[in-house]
């Protein structure tokens, strides 16, 4: 075999390598952002913001804790409805939005079901006749 022809062979399987590694990325879509609706809540951050500057006006900031197998979530404000949302920034799919109603101060969530890791919980709540929306990092 002369040279002409290992060049030959070197290049050919050098373009099936990058045409292999093309059509796996491309069959292999993993283009996702952490939240599916990512351009619409852009168009409705002023809303969002809103809400976030009522609890830092209003001093709604809500206390959130972890114990053994439960989440407890201190409201300021007795009557309070809305939903708690919780995203795992490692997989979408976990996500979970849940409503919530309470009458005291005190709402409790059992987190048995939830997996270990980092969280997200955005809890988006009227009060009073206001809105808000609060944003916690927690780990489980």
């Amino acid at each position: 075999m002369n040279w002409g022809t290992k060049i030959f062979l070197t290049l050919a399987v050098f373009m099936l390598c990058i045409v292999g590694a093309g059509v796996y990325m491309v069959s292999h879509d993993s283009d996702s952002l952490e939240e599916d609706d990512y351009y619409e809540q852009g168009l409705n951050y002023d809303q969002a913001y809103d809400k976030k500057q009522n609890v830092l006006t209003m001093k709604e900031s809500p206390t959130v804790e972890i114990r053994k197998d439960t989440l407890y979530i201190h409201f300021v404000s007795k009557e309070n409805k809305g939903k708690l949302v919780f995203r795992k920034p490692s997989d979408n799919r976990l996500d979970k939005e849940l409503p919530f109603q309470t009458t005291s101060n005190l709402y409790t969530l059992p987190i048995s079901t939830f997996d270990k890791g980092m969280w997200n919980l955005y809890i988006d709540w009227k009060s009073m006749g206001k809105d808000f929306l609060f944003e916690e990092h927690i780990l489980f």
